[in-house]
């Protein structure tokens, strides 16, 4: 799975200086990451397309998340990392400030200490808005929430599902070309 989201990846920066606007975003996150415990992270995305619908694929990851409990038995420390892909409208392309909302499918993988911790496959909503002239360097701002839910197994007999993802503030910079 790994091997085909970097090939996605690498397909998308090679196609994107062919598309009519794109562009690169990077970007900090704060929101809710497992179990409704909040935490920070860093994030890319590559984003090509038309004049208002864009196709983007994203990275984000987050720090690690101490004390989540794992049914009654364990607390432990999980790292999140997400992989997204999806479509983003874009209002008033041709403005300063382009508000937009997008969504697509999330493929989030989780790492414990004690527990193991299935990865798998979830959704996204976004909506946000960006300021800037194009080509050159833009503001982004979003509200991102993300949502899946994974296996944990804590012990050799027990197997708890966790949430995945929720609400979360993304800021940041785009280079717009």
């Amino acid at each position: 799975m790994r091997r085909v989201l970097l090939m996605t990846a690498v397909c998308c920066v090679l196609a994107t200086p062919v598309m009519a606007a794109g562009g690169v975003d990077l970007y900090a996150t704060y929101g809710e990451v497992v179990e409704g415990e909040n935490d920070f992270g860093l994030g890319v995305r590559l984003d090509f397309g038309g004049v208002h619908w864009r196709f983007d694929a994203a990275a984000t990851a987050f720090a690690e998340v101490d004390d989540v409990s794992i049914g009654n038995t364990v607390d432990d420390s999980i790292s999140v990392r997400s992989y997204d892909l999806g479509l983003r409208y874009v209002f008033k392309d041709g403005h300063a400030l382009r508000p937009y909302l997008g969504g697509g499918v999330s493929y989030l993988t989780t790492n414990a200490t004690y527990a193991s911790i299935d990865s798998g496959f979830g959704a996204y909503g976004l909506a946000g808005l960006r300021y800037g002239k194009k080509p050159g360097i833009n503001f982004m701002a979003e509200v991102i929430y993300r949502m899946a839910d994974v296996d944990a197994t804590a012990s050799l007999t027990e197997t708890h599902s966790l949430d995945v993802g929720g609400l979360a503030l993304q800021v940041g910079i785009s280079f717009v070309y």
